[in-house]
């Protein structure tokens, strides 16, 4: 549903919910710019603050961005003859009776009075110096932060875009639109709003970041750098120094991040307390030191044990594992006594910023109280005896979500509890998340606030696990108590660039708009954005997340009308019909498939990338301006090459042949691979293949394979001089055999490593809570390495069935495997190392094309 701007005295009039933006009265006109002459001054307190001072300096280069006239900005006691605009508290705006007392969290008034328009907000009480020079962005600083009250600031964007028609989009030199005309009177509603969530957190991973944070291509793509030459070239002109450039780029992102309102109520969880390995695990300094390279190494390990490490406490980890913990024992009373002795010194602000959960956290946020990222819990006793029952029954049920929400969540309520004794007014957070997503089966302490992990919230057409997920969200919604979110807008980009391939973009705009609005109707605060956009649903998330009433299509019409004028019809036709491929369940297939295979045998098939095609050469076709025509260029570098890109690999890729190998069933070996009669074992067959690619290795190799109905045996054999095998620690990076093996052609899939000694390393990728490279203690697998020869190295590996992956294999069934050898630099002839592939086409954590094993009944 489309419909054009409504443009009324150049003024763009929104549609807004009446619950979020109460109307006071029909204010009075007043004009800024009459005939490119300024009208008006901006007046602000002798003492402004970094919210007023930051809301001035936009005012005045957006209004000299429409109307080529600059407006004074004055401080007072400054006397001013005329039209005033009185920006944040000051005297001027007392006299009017227009003040911030009153006002809530975050919450701004626009007030229109004769000669004056007020524009004042709940500020911090922070009066430092903003530097703001739009000729010279590198110089620029002391903008105010993105989690402190703001409201005269809020309160100027809200001006901006209600009344005088300003959009940003993106925060490159080619993102803000604004009309054009040499006179600017302005006239509205009076406001008193604020945002809908009060927290709207989109970008967490440092300043400079929002780009990288944003696109289908990596930095350091030549894509990308060819985006960034469309989207900055004035400043890529002005600033040749590749710091300055930066800064420059950081100070229009630090700019659009604000006009987009995000930040607000500073309220972060996440895993809370890996740092406990530093301040109460001995261990865990006994393998930094003996790993230390040198002298220097050493020294500089032993100082900051100096620094963070405060006793020996095993007990407080996880119990029944040989190397490092990777839990905790949330039943262990000590335990529970240092994280509320750590509750009570953080919110008395005296804990010290090393004890800190995390970094970035800061008063008034609520205590994060999150397990490790994984769900291999302590096997004590006391813990096995609140999860035990619980895993068995989600186990049979194939319902993993909550099997540890009872453990966990009693662990959160003694933590709880404790704190409330000294410091009843204070709350810690955790998160529903993993195998503790699901509500316990008692009720949480009132102080204990809830972060809801939505992990399919961008696969729509995910239909039943979306559905399930909601209806989880919706029983947490009831419990009364604040609710949080964290949404996985990382998804697909993030599985694509770990699985080394080029996703079909999830475009979901107006999905991602409905969800909010829902979010927001079962009472969520706030939402954290783990990953974000892309660029046009990164738009109208944050519109949602400011007002969750607005109506979407037209979010989407001022957007691709705005940026692409006459052009803006096919792009915004090409991006809906993106938006149906990726969401529509029905174009996806019946059985399970994901990967490259997915997004681009499924997906973005040979048709629909011509029609994709066809409607962006019509858009080429009508761009009439300049700034229209490079717009459309950075969508070409930044989203359509890497489709293309992804399309034209997946082809290339799927013409070579992946080898599908009958394995052989044999006598029962039990587990030794002497007893194995190799004879009948099936050869994998040749050639291996250089770096992953399609160029036959000039060493080697060989490998068979067999099974007995318990035990996969594989043989590899490198016929090599032994005595220049390098042997790590590690096991990786080399020399080492690295064995990948799934259920499916993607993610989830293992990873087996080997050495010459026999040593093994097992990693599992997205198996745990979506997470690559969690190290497995426990896996079954044995190695034979035989180096004795001399001139081969004979690796055998014994893989248990039943729990060579998730839910084991039966004969009858297949797995899909690649064998991947690495060599040192000296073996290889090159550096850093030599990698032969036995698939072509697939090297390291490229899942898309392992062979096939179909084990014999």
């Amino acid at each position: 549903m489309q419909r054009n701007l409504i443009v009324l005295r150049g003024l763009v009039l929104l549609a807004l919910a009446i619950s979020l933006v109460p109307a006071v009265h029909a204010g009075d006109t007043v004009c800024l710019v009459r005939d490119g002459q300024p009208q008006a001054t901006i007046v602000i307190a002798e003492q402004p603050t970094r919210a007023a001072q930051l809301g001035a300096y936009e005012l005045q280069h957006h209004v000299r961005l429409i109307t080529g006239a600059t407006l004074p900005i004055v401080q007072e006691p400054a006397t001013v003859m005329g039209t005033r605009v009185l920006v944040g508290q000051s005297r001027a705006a007392h006299r009017m009776g227009v003040t911030p007392y009153g006002l809530t969290e975050q919450e701004f008034v626009i007030q229109y009075l004769p000669d004056t328009l007020v524009l004042l907000g709940v500020d911090e009480a922070d009066y430092g110096e903003v530097v703001y020079d739009m000729e010279n962005l590198a110089a620029s600083k002391g903008f105010p932060g993105d989690y402190v009250e703001r409201g005269t600031l809020d309160a100027v964007y809200e001006f901006l875009q209600r009344d005088c028609g300003v959009r940003w989009f993106n925060p490159t030199e080619l993102g803000t639109v604004y009309p054009s005309r040499a006179t600017l009177e302005v006239g509205g509603q009076d406001l008193k709003r604020k945002p809908a969530m009060r927290n709207r957190d989109a970008v967490w991973t440092g300043a400079g970041s929002y780009d990288r944070y944003i696109a289908l291509w990596r930095p350091e793509d030549e894509e990308f750098k060819a985006w960034a030459a469309v989207s900055y070239p004035s400043i890529q002109k002005q600033y040749t120094n590749a710091t300055e450039y930066n800064r420059a780029r950081i100070a229009l992102e630090r700019l659009f991040l604000l006009r987009m309102r995000n930040g607000g109520a500073y309220v972060s969880c996440n895993h809370s307390l890996y740092g406990y390995y530093n301040r109460f695990l001995e261990g865990t300094w006994t393998d930094r030191l003996a790993s230390a390279k040198d002298d220097q190494e050493r020294e500089r390990i032993l100082a900051q044990k100096a620094m963070l490490y405060e006793g020996n406490h095993p007990e407080y980890f996880a119990q029944g594992y040989e190397a490092q913990p990777p839990q905790m024992c949330y039943t262990n009373p000590g335990l529970i006594q240092q994280v509320v002795k750590d509750a009570r010194e953080y919110f008395d602000g005296t804990l010290a910023a090393h004890k800190l959960p995390y970094a970035h956290l800061k008063l008034p946020a609520p205590f994060p109280v999150e397990p490790m990222d994984n769900a291999s819990f302590c096997k004590c006793d006391d813990c096995r005896a609140l999860y035990e029952k619980d895993v068995a029954a989600a186990q049979e049920s194939g319902d993993t979500d909550g099997m540890h929400s009872n453990y966990f969540f009693t662990f959160v309520n003694e933590v709880a509890r404790e704190l409330r004794k000294t410091h009843p007014d204070k709350q810690i957070i955790t998160l529903a998340y993993g195998s503790h997503q699901l509500l316990p089966n008692f009720t949480l302490e009132p102080n204990v606030i809830v972060d809801f992990c939505y992990t399919t919230n961008r696969s729509p057409a995910a239909v039943e696990a979306y559905n399930a997920e909601l209806e989880t969200l919706k029983e947490w919604s009831q419990e009364g108590r604040p609710l949080y979110m964290w949404l996985y807008d990382t998804f697909p980009v993030e599985f694509a660039r770990n699985g080394k391939y080029h996703c079909f973009p999830g475009f979901f705009a107006h999905t991602a708009f409905n969800q909010i609005r829902d979010y927001y109707e079962l009472g969520v605060e706030g939402i954290f954005h783990c990953g974000y956009g892309q660029e046009v649903e990164a738009y109208v998330s944050f519109k949602a997340m400011d007002d969750p009433y607005q109506d979407v299509d037209q979010l989407l019409e001022e957007y691709f009308t705005g940026l692409y004028g006459p052009a803006g019809k096919p792009m915004r036709a090409m991006y809906e019909a993106m938006e149906d491929t990726w969401c529509d369940p029905a174009l996806r297939p019946g059985t399970r498939v994901s990967g490259p295979e997915l997004a681009w045998g499924h997906l973005g098939t040979a048709e629909r990338m011509a029609h994709f095609q066809s409607l962006l050469d019509e858009a080429k076709a009508l761009a009439e301006t300049d700034l229209q025509k490079q717009r459309i260029a950075a969508f070409e570098h930044g989203t359509w090459s890497y489709m293309t890109r992804g399309r034209q690999n997946y082809v290339d890729r799927m013409k070579a042949p992946i080898p599908t190998v009958t394995v052989p069933r044999v006598a029962p070996a039990g587990g030794d691979a002497a007893k194995v009669n190799w004879d009948q074992a099936a050869d994998l067959p040749g050639p291996w293949y250089e770096r992953g690619g399609a160029t036959p290795t000039k060493r080697v190799y060989t490998a068979r394979v067999a099974h007995d109905g318990e035990y996969l045996y594989l043989e590899m054999t490198d016929e090599v001089d032994t005595s220049k095998l390098h042997v790590s620690p590690l096991v990786a990076c080399y020399d080492d055999w690295e064995v990948f093996v799934a259920r499916q052609r993607a993610l989830p899939y293992r990873q087996y490593m080997s050495g010459p000694t026999g040593m093994l390393a097992a990693l599992s990728h997205g198996e745990v809570n979506f997470r690559m490279n969690v190290g497995m203690e426990d896996t079954g697998v044995k190695v034979v390495s035989d180096t004795s020869s001399g001139t081969k190295w004979v690796t055998r590996m014994i893989m248990p069935l039943a729990r060579v992956l998730p839910g084991g294999v039966k004969p009858g069934e297949s797995l899909f495997m690649n064998i991947i050898r690495v060599m040192n630099p000296t073996l290889a002839g090159q550096g850093p190392y030599g990698i032969d592939t036995w698939i072509s086409y697939c090297t390291v954590h490229e899942a898309d094309r392992l062979g096939e094993l179909k084990l014999s009944e």
